[in-house]
């Protein structure tokens, strides 16, 4: 959609920055923010406010809502958040999909009238299944052209690694890569600056230095990580005027790369026969750097993110019976019919993550009662790829109670919570399906001060889990409830999850529920399992 001539007023409304935050991370964090002042005017806000004052002063047309993480980690308190429903509020997803802070962002959805999340890559979807229940879209990555150019700069490096020991277990391809292409190539390996100001390791190189650095090299290697999604390098790279070195990645084909054609892919032995055969032949080597520079430049810069300002201007022309889909990933906007079963995205299929595989079959394992022994493997090796990886905590949680190991229990569901509150307390606010698990775990072992912790946690974190839970634990037991709210399904309102559990229907998380009483010594306490008028009920005892 071309842009109109009248600039549209957006508010982005941003947590407050940490202090501690680097400079080479203030700009990954802050470069949507300009992006978008290329095509609205924009007014940012970082410290609380009054929502209704703001508005009468600034009068937006639409409100973008950016995510906390460590960058940016503590959520403002808005006055009248509420207040001018018709203004549209959506969310930039804007930290990585792994992020230990997401319950903090996916709390503020209903707490600011927010009903579309924006995503930063198929990663953010693949990683929390939940963001399906809301409008959400998927945006590409950029670059800012004036820093990221060719700079035609005498090529002296044949080869570079950007932050080649960082994470291993996470960047195993990198890591591999760079201890075997060293002894092919002459190369370079730039030790990552870090994103602590306090911190920083000395000669660090950023902006202009970071990318005359690449335009210096022939050659370029990113890892698309262990959950394989694509990440600012791949794009700055070719933007520089170097080839793009990569591991083969379905994400990354979705961004237009091909395999000597603009860029190229692979691993082992294989790879570096490439690299060889590309480096003897001048006129390839060109025609390859030439193609992905401008497929960066053509389709990937701030210039050309104009999305959030397209998905407004559909918005405003909504008519009744419509919704706004997005043409693809990526893609456009337009306004179609809201038929039964339209996706947000059209023709977009969300294909599993390396990680997000392991999840669900872990999921599916959990409720469907099979022996969890590979199981717990595979979820035990997710935790040694980063260190904050919540996901597998929350089910290795799951799988202590159903063995009865209720103190093992009591580490995996806390673990998240108790990590990220260690330095801030709100930091620690606890995902949903934490809160309800950990009523299961506080009933079982009678730990009152626990049940009503979890409580009053719940009071702010609607969710279907938790009034499972409730349900199952509900103190009028001897009275079969026919009419029990909300347990059946989400309901508006509820908060969303990053957690593989609390999709699951009532039918199989009863069965669930029943397997883990059974497995801590307290089948006394179901009375009554069955199918009572199309939908299932437990019945619990009082003792």
């Amino acid at each position: 959609m071309a842009e109109t001539a009248q600039r549209r007023k957006v508010l982005c409304v941003r947590p407050r920055q940490n202090p501690n935050c680097a400079a080479v991370l203030a700009t990954v964090i802050d470069e949507w923010v300009h992006a978008l002042a290329l095509h609205c005017d924009v007014s940012v806000i970082e410290q609380d406010f009054d929502f209704a004052e703001v508005y009468e002063q600034l009068k937006p047309d639409f409100l973008i809502f950016d995510s906390v993480h460590w960058g940016r980690p503590h959520r403002l308190n808005i006055a009248n958040a509420q207040a001018h429903p018709h203004v549209p509020r959506a969310l930039y997803l804007n930290c990585d999909p792994h992020d230990p802070m997401r319950p903090l962002i996916l709390q503020m959805l209903d707490n600011y009238g927010i009903d579309t999340v924006f995503c930063t890559g198929n990663e953010q979807i693949q990683h929390m299944p939940e963001l399906l229940r809301i409008t959400s879209f998927i945006l590409p990555k950029f670059i800012d052209p004036t820093v990221f150019r060719d700079y035609k700069l005498d090529k002296i490096i044949p080869v570079t690694v950007f932050s080649g020991h960082l994470f291993p277990t996470f960047y195993p391809w990198r890591a591999q890569v760079t201890e075997e292409v060293q002894r092919l190539f002459p190369t370079l390996v730039y030790t990552h600056p870090g994103y602590d100001k306090n911190h920083q390791a000395p000669f660090e190189v950023r902006d202009e230095k970071y990318s005359q650095l690449i335009s210096q090299s022939y050659f370029s290697i990113s890892d698309t990580t262990r959950m394989d999604y694509v990440v600012r390098k791949h794009l700055e790279i070719p933007a520089s005027g170097a080839i793009l070195v990569a591991p083969e990645s379905e994400p990354l084909k979705e961004y237009g790369f091909v395999d000597l054609e603009n860029c190229v892919l692979g691993s082992g032995r294989e790879l570096y026969i490439k690299i060889n055969a590309i480096s003897r032949s001048p006129d390839l080597y060109s025609y390859i750097c030439k193609q992905g520079h401008d497929l960066v430049h053509s389709r990937y810069t701030r210039q050309s993110w104009t999305h959030m300002l397209d998905w407004f201007e559909c918005r405003i022309r909504l008519q009744p019976g419509e919704i706004v889909q997005q043409q693809g990933k990526f893609g456009r906007f337009e306004n179609v019919p809201a038929a039964p079963g339209t996706p947000w995205i059209a023709d977009a299929v969300i294909f599993d993550s390396p990680m997000s595989a392991v999840l669900r079959s872990a999921r599916d394992a959990i409720l469907s009662g099979e022996d969890l022994t590979s199981t717990k493997a595979g979820l035990n090796e997710l935790t040694t790829w980063i260190g904050h990886v919540a996901e597998p905590w929350i089910l290795m949680g799951v799988i202590a109670l159903l063995e009865g190991d209720l103190n093992q229990a009591a580490l995996w569901l806390s673990r998240r919570g108790n990590a990220q509150g260690q330095s801030d307390p709100e930091l620690g606010r606890l995902d949903p399906v934490e809160i309800a698990w950990l009523l299961m775990l506080a009933e079982l072992l009678e730990d009152e001060g626990l049940r009503d912790l979890m409580l009053e946690r719940a009071i702010d974190a609607p969710h279907v889990s938790i009034r499972r839970m409730q349900w199952l634990w509900r103190a009028d037991a001897d009275e079969l409830d026919d009419h029990a709210t909300g347990v059946d399904g989400p309901e508006p309102g509820d908060c969303l999850s990053i957690h593989w559990l609390g999709q699951e229907d009532l039918a199989t998380w009863i069965s669930l529920a029943e397997r883990v009483l059974a497995a801590n010594s307290r089948a006394d306490r179901i009375r009554y399992g069955a199918v009572l008028d199309g939908r299932s009920k437990i019945m619990l005892g009082t003792s």
